[in-house]
């Protein structure tokens, strides 16, 4: 019978060898309980969310480098994980269940894994190149030393990439990298976007006793999932009574100006919780038309749709070309590089390049001026990425905004949001007007 932990392994070695783009595809549903899904789940997404941290581990411990097989590579990392992330593992648990999973050469895999639980000790860290805090009173002293220059630290204990780091810290300053950092190597928290006309005190306390735990936010409609049972296996979620959405994303839909009666066109929908706030903005009389090329991303906008009951709203479409006329709000929220959302898209930080923002700017620049051909003379166009590089976002707008073959705008509005761990994702949003 499969266990939590060869689930995680599985996941992890498809995603090593490339058959899988997203950790959470590979997670295969074999019958075990919701419990050891979620520790499933947990153990798959801290290994990918550390690699390079772990294997910086490892790599001191294995005389002859990281196994080149992928499981065994994996099962180490596994193990490694649980010795150091995972709160409350016992010792023998993460070793021995762990090494179980070798198929061969369990000695060794043994060895190297109680090393490393050999080097957890329970006390504050003291040097801060020579030991990793894994809490204010736990800590491990490292095989290796760390790098002495910080952004270079900093990248490698949080598992970036040394040049994401540094295009940050270029951009946002030291302060900023430490917290992208920090973010990025945190789990990702899951927010509950509550629909508007929502009784907010009566459904939290009916998730409350269906035994989901919530925490509030500064936002009123978002609510932050603290534990307990899963909101999602509730008939709260069953009728349409919220669905997931971080702070940051919710509030680049509120940013587009809109109201009662408009017509909203959403280009790049899926999976369609923008485009719900949207639909709610524009009632009575209004209408959203959610746009996405990908017929199966399609099927996800129309699902959400159909659960919250905005179906008299929203129009699913493949392209902006069934609006007949001008439109008079346009969201383009556009496909980027993620960069504000590593803890949570955690196998984004393998797939960056140095060269990916410049290819990220040339899609994302024919998508915002087809946004402001879309719009109609005083309307207003929202551009918003779940980026934090300048790169793919205020040069884009300007890049738009300078084009002598673009329908002629103005910067109305522009932010961005640094990634801060247990409050919200990363993003920018930038807000244009068209003008006549």
């Amino acid at each position: 019978m499969a266990t939590a932990r060869a689930v995680a392994l599985h996941a992890l070695v498809e995603l090593d060898r490339g058959r899988i783009e997203r950790l959470r595809d590979g997670l295969v549903d074999v019958g075990l309980s919701p419990r050891d899904r979620a520790f499933a789940f947990d153990l798959a997404h801290v290994v990918a969310r550390r690699r390079r941290l772990l294997d910086f581990v490892l790599a001191a411990l294995c005389q002859r480098g990281l196994p080149p097989d992928p499981r065994l590579r994996n099962v180490l990392r596994l193990g490694v994980a649980q010795l150091l992330f995972v709160a409350g593992m016992p010792r023998h648990a993460a070793v021995f269940e762990t090494v179980a999973l070798v198929r061969g050469n369990r000695g060794f895999a043994n060895a190297v894994l109680r090393r490393v639980a050999d080097a957890v000790v329970d006390r504050a860290a003291v040097d801060p190149l020579r030991e990793l805090p894994l809490g204010p009173d736990r800590c491990c002293a490292l095989p290796a030393p760390l790098p002495a220059d910080e952004l270079e630290r900093l990248a490698l204990v949080h598992s970036l990439p040394d040049f994401v780091l540094r295009r940050v810290a270029a951009e946002h300053g030291l302060d900023g990298a430490r917290a992208v950092a920090a973010a990025a190597s945190a789990p990702a928290d899951v927010y509950l976007r509550l629909l508007a006309a929502v009784d907010a005190p009566a459904l939290v306390a009916e998730l409350a006793a269906a035994g989901v735990e919530l925490q509030p936010t500064d936002h009123a409609l978002a609510w932050r999932w603290s534990g307990g049972a899963s909101p999602f296996a509730t008939a709260a979620f069953a009728r349409g009574a919220f669905l997931a959405q971080d702070p940051t994303a919710l509030r680049a839909a509120e940013a587009l100006p809109c109201g009662p009666g408009d017509t909203v066109l959403d280009l790049c929908a899926a999976p369609g919780a923008k485009t719900a706030r949207l639909a709610e903005r524009v009632r009575p009389g209004g209408k959203v038309v959610a746009c996405d090329v990908d017929p199966v991303r399609r099927r996800r906008i129309a699902e959400n749709v159909a659960r919250l009951r905005l179906q008299d709203v929203v129009q699913v479409a493949a392209s902006a070309d069934v609006v007949p006329t001008g439109c008079d709000a346009v969201l383009a929220d556009v496909p980027c590089s993620n960069s504000g959302v590593l803890g949570r898209r955690v196998e984004v930080r393998d797939r960056l390049q140095p060269e990916t923002f410049a290819q990220m700017a040339a899609v994302q620049r024919p998508l915002l001026l087809q946004a402001l051909r879309a719009c109609r003379p005083g309307g207003a166009v929202a551009y918003s990425t779940c980026s934090i590089d300048g790169e793919e976002n205020c040069a884009v707008v300007r890049a738009a905004l300078a084009d002598p073959q673009a329908p002629r705008a103005e910067l109305v509005s522009e932010q961005t949001t640094l990634p801060l761990a247990s409050q919200h994702d990363g993003g920018y949003v930038a807000v244009l007007r068209r003008l006549a």
